[in-house]
């Protein structure tokens, strides 16, 4: 009952990619980044409008979601080859769209680089050093975000020599782009937050 794996790993993905960290720091902190910063329930405007500490707290654990998942079905479920992309998305889409909250999440990012780490430790180093490499190059972490985001599934494309499971994970990918577009109409009238910007805030 091949369907069925795939149909439960699925919802299970996107069940633990809704444990959305940035409320539960919302919870201990007594804030509402929901209305501050970005306004986005994710790690980037966690450092933004908690610290750094804090930031680092919520990508750390949105990262871990997105590994497990994949992790998981890549050990355990190794007969079922689709389904390693479909819990990478399902647990970005969980991410984006938390069903207990209104489907009102983060925007999938850091899901999106734990679910990387998951399927291969070398592509994951190499996102790592592109996101810092293009963060504190352009100031904006979208830039590095929407590069990953559609450089991932090309890479599998490559990689696997199969473009359906590229297809799974361009879901994700045009969701993502979509959640940021904001970002980049911020970016061309300067008004978006710059990671330097936020970092110096803090420790001034």
């Amino acid at each position: 009952m091949n369907w069925l794996v795939y149909i439960l790993g699925t919802l299970i993905a996107y069940l633990v990619g809704s444990i959305n960290s940035a409320l539960i720091v919302c919870k201990i902190k007594k804030k509402d980044i929901g209305k501050e910063g970005t306004k986005n329930l994710g790690a980037s405007n966690a450092t933004i409008v908690l610290g750094l500490k804090w930031g680092v707290f919520v990508g750390a654990f949105d990262i871990f979601k997105g590994f497990i998942v994949v992790f998981l079905a890549r050990m355990l479920f190794k007969d079922y080859a689709f389904l390693p992309y479909l819990v990478a998305t399902a647990a970005i889409l969980g991410h984006i769209f938390p069903f207990y909250h209104k489907f009102k999440g983060g925007k999938g990012f850091a899901t999106l680089l734990g679910s990387i780490m998951g399927y291969n430790l070398i592509a994951f180093a190499v996102a790592i050093l592109l996101t810092v490499i293009l963060t504190f190059t352009t100031d904006y972490i979208v830039i590095a975000t929407i590069t990953v985001a559609v450089g991932f599934p090309i890479f599998v494309g490559f990689y696997t020599g199969n473009p359906i499971y590229s297809a799974i994970l361009f879901i994700s990918t045009l969701v993502i782009i979509h959640k940021h577009r904001e970002n980049f109409k911020k970016i061309a009238h300067k008004e978006e937050i710059g990671i330097r910007q936020a970092l110096f805030k803090k420790k001034k």
